[in-house]
């Protein structure tokens, strides 16, 4: 498979949150959050839009300290902080920040959501810097910034970009700009509601996994490499409703054992 970035609607949502902020009036709140599921591209997306905008990429990690944070910050823009008190880092990284104007970006946003210091350590940095300083996290963090004492930071959010499935369009655009096999409309279609969500009923709950997609398809054109097809319909895939290698086992009910069988 190729590999590229496509434009499917995650793409076109964080693209044109991104510039809103870059481009916001003066004295106009500049953060924004990205969240959602996993498996539905947000790191891929937010790649994507750092390079366009030359932004600063930093993944928070659960064992973070004030500390930690200012270090992986001052590590992305080249400053050199030995014999600086903490003080001192977050001048530095301030003055780093305002002088290029390069938007600050943090991964695993839950982290820092999780403690009151690197909250508010964050929201120095916003304030006194005035670049964007975009989050992306996990679908559980709008919860966390509900909880008591967090208005001042919600209060600077100004864009915020739930992260969807792709639906059908996404899932064509998808296949066509990546297999480099030709990817029939009814076994494209099979592929989206097998990446699906379902419910217990096994009824589509909602549009596909990105991740999911983007695995079948790659099973699907070694599939048909396998056996010489420049083409592939339903009528020719074999494998049913298996598009994912290694699919997770079932969970075992309390108290049982799960029997293994050979193959």
């Amino acid at each position: 498979m190729r590999y590229r970035i496509l434009p499917v609607k995650n793409i076109s949502r964080i693209k044109d949150a991104g510039d809103a902020l870059i481009s916001r009036s003066m004295g106009m709140p500049g953060m924004g959050l990205i969240w959602g599921p996993t498996g539905y591209g947000k790191t891929t997306a937010a790649t994507w839009f750092i390079n366009q905008c030359h932004g600063v990429y930093i993944r928070a990690i659960r064992l973070w300290s004030p500390r930690s944070m200012l270090d992986a910050m001052m590590r992305e823009l080249d400053l050199y902080g030995k014999g600086m008190n903490n003080g001192q880092r977050v001048e530095a990284i301030i003055q780093g920040l305002a002088e290029t104007g390069r938007p600050l970006f943090i991964d695993e946003a839950d982290y820092v959501i999780d403690s009151q210091r690197l909250v508010d350590t964050l929201r120095d940095i916003h304030d006194l810097s005035s670049v964007p300083v975009i989050l992306i996290s996990m679908q559980g963090i709008c919860k966390k910034l509900n909880r008591r004492g967090m208005e001042q930071f919600t209060g600077r959010i100004a864009q915020w970009v739930e992260f969807s499935g792709a639906d059908m369009e996404d899932t064509q655009l998808l296949a066509d700009g990546l297999c480099e096999v030709k990817v029939a409309e009814d076994l494209l279609e099979h592929l989206h509601r097998i990446a699906s969500p379902k419910n217990k009923q096994n009824e589509v709950l909602g549009s596909a996994e990105i991740r999911r997609v983007l695995v079948g398809l790659e099973q699907i054109e070694q599939f048909a490499r396998s056996r010489g097809l420049d083409t592939i319909s339903e009528a020719q895939w074999t494998r049913g409703d298996d598009f994912f290698k290694g699919q997770a086992a079932r969970p075992v009910p309390a108290g049982k054992v799960a029997s293994i069988r050979s193959v």
